[in-house]
């Protein structure tokens, strides 16, 4: 029978301890995405210093077919991380580092009728070597 009194058998709402759960598992996976985020960010960079190294080797490839008679001689060897001015080696060069590491040294070999470009650099952000090696007949 019903005087007039409510009882209230039912909970209503949440419970602060179930609002203190729901914020902890909130957290715990904006945390992952954070983790996610900077793990991709990365991952990006360390692709952008590859295909940078690609493109670069394309860049040399040009250079060589723009003076065939140098090229086919062997002209355009090189390991001493500096390159030839009068080439544009030696600007090529610079624009390796740039895209890559400041300590990286390209090397570029002459085998008789084949130039190997090869581009190696340490990412320290993954602690990892990368290599780029290329053959380009002039």
């Amino acid at each position: 029978m019903n005087n007039g009194v409510h009882t209230f058998n039912k909970q209503r709402g949440v419970s602060l301890l179930e609002v203190l759960v729901s914020v902890l598992v909130l957290g715990i996976g904006l945390l992952g995405v954070a983790a996610l985020q900077t793990s991709s960010m990365r991952n990006t960079n360390s692709s952008l210093e590859k295909t940078m190294a690609v493109i670069l080797t394309d860049t040399l490839a040009e250079l060589l077919r723009a003076n065939p008679e140098a090229a086919r001689l062997g002209n355009y060897a090189f390991s001493d991380c500096v390159g030839s001015v009068q080439l544009g080696t030696a600007g090529w060069v610079q624009d390796v580092k740039q895209a890559t590491r400041e300590d990286t040294c390209p090397v570029v070999t002459w085998e008789g009728d084949r130039y190997t470009v090869t581009i190696a650099w340490g990412d320290e952000r993954l602690n990892a070597q990368h290599s780029i090696v290329t053959q380009v007949m002039p």
